[in-house]
């Protein structure tokens, strides 16, 4: 199971990379433009894309946050990869120490409401590695209507460029 979840978590990586480059090929304003989308706006939804997996990473760490991090602080690409590349060190970091045995041990956490909820840490660090995998489709449907150029990040396509098959 730890393979497999670290293959998921070096996946969502490479495909918010290709998300963030389409996002560069925005017009201006575009980013933070109101879309009435779910979040408001591309900006929007790549703050919660960011919160989100903050979040669960402070969990992983014995932390229950009461707030996402990013509420109106992402206001370029640039401010996303940079937020993003601290997040992946310490995830990474935490990944690569996880011993296999903790997986099928509970993780106790509190929802942003206060709730208390315990999950199996795998099931928990599957649901993180595909929760973006929603997103990440709105965002690529508002950059292409938005008139950027957007990539495939389908996982056949990671497998062949990552592993060789597939």
């Amino acid at each position: 199971m730890l393979p497999n979840i670290r293959r998921w978590f070096a996946y969502a990586r490479w495909a918010n990379d290709h998300m963030l480059e389409a996002c560069d090929t925005l017009p201006e304003g575009a980013l933070t433009r109101a879309d009435g989308s779910s979040f408001g706006s591309i900006a929007g939804t790549l703050e919660h894309l960011y919160g989100a997996d903050w979040i669960w990473l402070e969990r992983f760490h014995g932390v229950s946050p009461t707030s996402f991090p990013a509420k109106d602080t992402l206001h370029t690409v640039a401010d996303v990869r940079a937020a993003y590349a601290a997040l992946y060190e310490r995830r990474e970091a935490w990944l690569a120490a996880l011993p296999a045995e903790q997986l099928t041990k509970p993780l106790a956490y509190r929802n942003l409401k206060g709730e208390a909820f315990s999950l199996p840490l795998g099931e928990v660090l599957y649901h993180v590695a595909n929760h973006a995998t929603y997103h990440r489709g709105q965002v690529m449907q508002a950059v292409r209507q938005a008139g950027g150029t957007v990539t495939s990040t389908d996982y056949f396509l990671w497998l062949r460029t990552n592993t060789g098959s597939a």
